[in-house]
């Protein structure tokens, strides 16, 4: 099992490094094996040094199906100009969600990263706060498969495709097996997997309140579903309701001009703010700090562990790895960092 952390590429490594070589020194001194790299904006994977790339994580669409189906009437509604569009997602059409992924595809294979997590979600902003959205599982997973599909096609990865769970409604949540087997279905690839995050799942629960029971409903879940051999990578991570201020969820959706969470915003850029605001509170990436993950991590027995945890100063976010590798570590005899993922990735 190796040990990473996640890092945002713009192509500068994210917001606490100033070059690659404090970013790599960064790694060596905690003993990782390299970063998930999460590309934002126009990246080369020239801008990249390959060996610090443990995994890739594909640009997520939260809005997804209002471009992948340009359905014009929905955009304008949502974001009220095609300028905002443009701004928001880089382009104006189908076409270009499809370049993306096809971009980074080929980016992650060029810096031979042996996976990409991909979110199969869809989200609006009308319906957050009350996760009352008006269309089915099978809708996100027919979307999220025909852009998988087209960008598989034309794009030249070979390595594994990795499903994250997410909390929210009528997206890839992992409520049931059956929710992986049906998008693996759909998805046409032979190398699909899971990528297993702890903190999403926990979301899924408002009634954690702390790591213990915590991790007992996690141990329950991963027994519920069956999956473990389909996990390749998991994202470490915690969210529990009294770190997150109570599980903000309402009842009361209005039209999307009207809803009271946004009625003071001036624009879309405003309401997303909002949104944005709404979604940190309920998924803050905290670090487990104070309980035993030996049997969690055991478990699942991933070939990559990533430390997905927030990064608000570098301080904080080394502790926080090193906190909760201390609690990967409590037991009779550590847990040991076995260098062994290219075998069990490529079996």
């Amino acid at each position: 099992m190796q040990q990473l952390a996640n890092i945002t590429v713009t192509p500068k490594p994210g917001h606490l490094f100033d070059s690659w070589a404090n970013a790599g020194q960064w790694l060596s001194n905690m003993q990782l094996s390299g970063f998930e790299i999460y590309p934002h904006g126009i990246v080369k994977a020239k801008d990249i040094p390959t060996d610090l790339v443990g995994g890739f994580h594909l640009q997520s669409f939260p809005i997804l199906t209002p471009l992948l189906y340009n359905d014009s009437k929905r955009l304008m509604q949502i974001f009220g100009d095609w300028q905002t569009v443009e701004q928001f997602y880089g382009g104006t059409d189908a076409d270009h969600i499809v370049k993306i992924m096809v971009s980074q595809l080929n980016i992650a294979a060029e810096l031979n990263a042996p996976y990409v997590v991909f979110h199969p979600m869809d989200c609006d902003m009308e319906h957050l706060f009350c996760q009352q959205f008006p269309w089915t599982l099978e809708d996100t997973f027919k979307a999220c498969s025909e852009l998988l599909n087209q960008a598989l096609a034309q794009s030249h990865f070979k390595g594994w495709l990795l499903f994250e769970n997410m909390w929210w409604q009528q997206s890839f949540r992992l409520d049931s097996r059956c929710e992986y087997d049906k998008l693996k279905h759909l998805v046409n690839y032979d190398k699909c997997g899971i990528c297993f995050d702890t903190g999403h799942m926990m979301s899924t629960n408002s009634k954690l309140t702390n790591e213990t029971d915590a991790v007992k409903f996690l141990q329950r879940s991963l027994q519920q579903l069956d999956l473990n051999q389909e996990i390749k990578t998991l994202h470490l991570n915690s969210n529990l309701r009294n770190n997150r201020g109570g599980h903000e969820q309402h009842n009361n959706c209005h039209s999307y001009h009207s809803p009271s969470h946004y009625e003071n915003c001036q624009g879309f850029w405003e309401q997303f703010d909002v949104a944005l605001k709404h979604i940190t509170r309920l998924d803050p990436h905290n670090g487990f700090h104070n309980v035993r993950l030996t049997e969690l991590v055991e478990t699942i027995q991933p070939s990559y562990l990533v430390h997905e945890v927030s990064q608000n100063s570098l301080f904080e976010w080394s502790r926080t790895i090193n906190l909760q590798r201390a609690c990967m570590d409590k037991q009779n005899g550590a847990l040991q960092t076995q260098q062994m993922p290219r075998e069990r990735l490529t079996a």
